[in-house]
């Protein structure tokens, strides 16, 4: 008998057991009521919400507004809770999608006996990524792999698998790294891209005209299941295999186009106005040596013209008015295309209906585009499309003397095109619908008419790039070194102003003559080796291989006063001022810079070029950084007296007045001084012309007198470096 009642004892505890844990199930805790409480609030768009959050939470948090503006959660349930610290729990809730559902944390606190939400769950926008499907288990794709940009992420799709298109850009919102909103972009085939603006927030296709675009567009290249990211803006211009993708507004937001190397068209040139070296003409006046058309593409509208006719466009109310003999023929918004038949060139007059040139034209090959400016501001531009090889024959010559003879010349084919190449992927000219500029901001183009050796050089090289593993080589070339060439990173900043920069394993500091020495760093060494004026060097035939120049201090502080505070404002991070002992710190360069005092070179790289310099003033210590705007700085130009220019002594005899420019930073400083310790003059002795990195073209020029082929002269200026062909397939 008393077993019975211990037994009925015994279920009855467990009963009971049961009954409290199924109540304590049932009934939720305070940190889970203040979270249903809150989900009930905001499901149902009900701002009583507020109340529950804690006040450092901003009442803009994207899951608010998520919730709100998009309400993709249609119920949730509370799934369980757990104590994290003394007073605070983190709550996990189901969110229920129209499809599917997520699991969400979040976080809550008591202050003064009541529960506070302290986190919510996080929220990421993508407006344009590109999702890759990473399994299909059970027939739903559970994984996703989204390229945003330069990154991946990997993150959980609980939706339908149907809802995911694979590989196809699409508006995706993840909640905790789950996809509750994916929305696949509309695909739009682009013709050609024209021109690709980042401010302007457009990109213009030939046939479509301008597209509105977000202004940051990452570009991606598809080559089966690999995708690849080009960079922002990086390369449309000239691309002929593109397919923007564009929001439901029509706003382009991403692009992805074909990784080839060369644009099928080849390169476009911006065509600057030689009158103000400016990218915007008033008007433009063309001619041809053969019949030719002018058409627009949008709205089209042609003409044809007779060789030797001159047509002119000009900006109107209607867009661009097309004249011929005084007489208006046509008019449009659109780009014009001039373009000449049966092999003729085309010829740019000046405004007043003559030659550009002084001495003759200068033809253009290929296809001459008049645009009105993108940013509006009532000019012209002007582009020359031409095949690669046609332009590189007027910038071999340009860039090089032909009496280098052709062996320098193949060099000076191979370096520009490999510049070139690197320039198709740039976003510099894009806004205006080119690749480079005719300038020496790219490369001089077309200032020296077609020559019969420079073609030769081009030719024999066709399709030759430098190479760096799979890489086209930052191919830098300039005139004249000292005997010794500069390291990359000691010449550049990078674009986040750190210098020295990355070094680039091509881009050394090495001797130019056949023998070696030690490196140049140190001031003394370089002082030796600057005052070897008989040094076997390959550039000895350069008038720059050795220079000097020598100013009177005022004339010097001139120059400083004048140009310091310039190259302060252009790169303030390189220009600084001395705070106390030893700090430098940046700051506007004072009005007066008071007397000259001392000059010092704090620093040089291993090729002897200066990297630092101090100016010590009666106002002030400043310290200059970097090659380009030390040059700068000490201009040897008389600001006093014009009718006294500066005169800079070269190596052949020859004698240069108020250069434009310190020729090279490979160079010493010496300072004469009176009784009482006032500067009276400065002499700066020095070797080069240009910043010292990569070809030398006089080097290139002595090295070919010594026998050495184009390959055996590419190899001494980009060691490590492999020629190949661009036009041969696996490149």
């Amino acid at each position: 008998m008393k077993k019975i009642r211990f037994s009925h004892i015994l279920i009855s505890i467990v009963l009971i057991a049961t009954v409290l844990l199924a109540v304590f199930m049932l009934y939720p805790s305070p940190p889970e009521r203040a979270v249903k409480q809150f989900l009930d609030y905001l499901l149902s768009a009900d701002k009583k919400f507020y109340s529950l959050l804690d006040r450092h939470i901003d009442k803009g948090h994207p899951f608010l507004k998520l919730a709100f503006e998009q309400a993709p959660f249609k119920n949730f349930k509370i799934a369980e809770s757990k104590s994290i610290a003394k007073g605070v729990y983190r709550v996990r809730a189901l969110l229920y999608l129209e499809q599917g559902c997520i699991s969400v944390p979040f976080t809550v606190d008591q202050t003064n006996d009541k529960w506070y939400i302290q986190y919510l769950p996080s929220v990421i926008h993508f407006s344009a990524a590109i999702p890759v499907i990473e399994n299909r288990s059970s027939g739903r794709s559970t994984e996703v792999l989204l390229y945003v940009a330069e990154d991946r992420l990997l993150c959980t799709n609980p939706l339908p698998p149907d809802r995911i298109q694979n590989l196809t850009p699409s508006e995706i919102i993840l909640v905790e790294n789950q996809i509750v909103h994916i929305n696949p972009l509309k695909p739009v085939k682009l013709s050609k891209v024209l021109a690709a603006s980042r401010l302007g927030r457009y990109i213009e296709d030939a046939r479509l005209g301008r597209i509105p675009t977000t202004g940051d567009i990452p570009v991606y290249s598809i080559k089966g299941s690999s995708i690849s990211y080009q960079g922002i803006m990086s390369g449309l211009v000239g691309r002929t295999d593109s397919t923007l993708f564009c929001d439901n507004d029509g706003i382009g937001r991403t692009i992805i186009t074909q990784d080839q190397l060369i644009p099928r068209d080849g390169i476009r040139v911006l065509i600057k106005n030689k009158e103000d070296n400016g990218v915007l003409h008033s008007q433009i006046s063309i001619t041809c040596n053969a019949d030719f058309t002018a058409q627009t593409l949008i709205q089209p509208v042609s003409h044809t013209f007779k060789a030797g006719e001159v047509i002119t466009l000009k900006p109107d109310a209607e867009g661009m008015a097309l004249y011929l003999n005084g007489r208006k023929l046509a008019s449009s918004p659109n780009r014009w295309y001039i373009r000449p038949m049966e092999g003729g060139r085309l010829s740019i007059l000046d405004n007043h209906g003559s030659s550009r040139k002084k001495s003759s034209s200068i033809p253009y090959r290929g296809t001459l585009e008049v645009a009105l400016d993108g940013n509006d501001n009532g000019g012209l531009t002007v582009v020359n499309e031409l095949s690669l090889e046609e332009y590189l024959y007027t910038v071999v010559p340009s860039e090089m003397p032909i009496k280098f003879g052709l062996e320098a010349l193949k060099v000076q084919a191979i370096a520009s095109r490999s510049y070139a190449i690197r320039c198709f992927k740039s976003e510099g000219y894009a806004p205006f619908g080119a690749h480079v500029d005719d300038s020496t901001a790219s490369q001089v183009y077309n200032s020296i008419a077609e020559q019969p050796i420079a073609v030769q050089a081009v030719d024999e090289t066709r399709g030759l790039v430098g190479f760096f593993g799979d890489q086209v080589i930052d191919a830098r070339f300039f005139s004249t070194s000292c005997g010794y060439t500069a390291n990359f990173h000691e010449i550049w900043s990078d674009k986040n102003n750190r210098f020295p920069s990355q070094e680039v394993p091509y881009l050394i500091a090495k001797p130019q003559f056949p023998s070696n020495i030690p490196d140049l760093h140190n001031e003394e060494n370089f002082r030796a080796f600057i005052d070897q004026k008989d040094l076997n060097g390959y550039d000895r035939f350069s008038p720059f291989f050795r220079w000097s120049v020598t100013m009177k201090r005022e004339e010097l502080e001139a120059s400083i006063q004048r140009n310091l505070p310039l190259v302060q404002r252009s790169e303030p991070a390189f220009v600084l001022t001395r705070k106390g002992e030893s700090e430098f710190v940046q700051q506007e360069i004072p009005q007066d810079i008071g007397e000259l005092q001392n000059l010092v070179v704090t620093r040089r790289g291993q090729g002897g070029n200066m990297m630092e310099l101090e100016i010590t003033t009666t106002h002030g210590v400043f310290k200059v950084i970097k090659e380009y705007n030390i040059r700068k700085v000490l201009q040897p130009v008389n600001y006093l007296d014009s009718n006294r220019p500066i005169k800079l002594y070269c190596y052949d005899g020859s004698v240069r007045d108020n250069f434009p420019i310190l020729p090279s930073t490979f160079a010493y400083i010496d300072i004469r001084r009176n009784s009482e310790g006032i500067i009276e003059e400065i002499t700066i002795s020095g070797g080069g012309y240009g910043h010292g990195v990569g070809m030398s073209q006089y080097g290139a020029y002595g090295l070919s007198l010594l026998g050495y082929s184009f390959e055996q002269i590419f190899q001494h200026f980009y060691p490590g470096c492999q020629l190949k062909n661009i036009y041969e397939g696996g490149v």
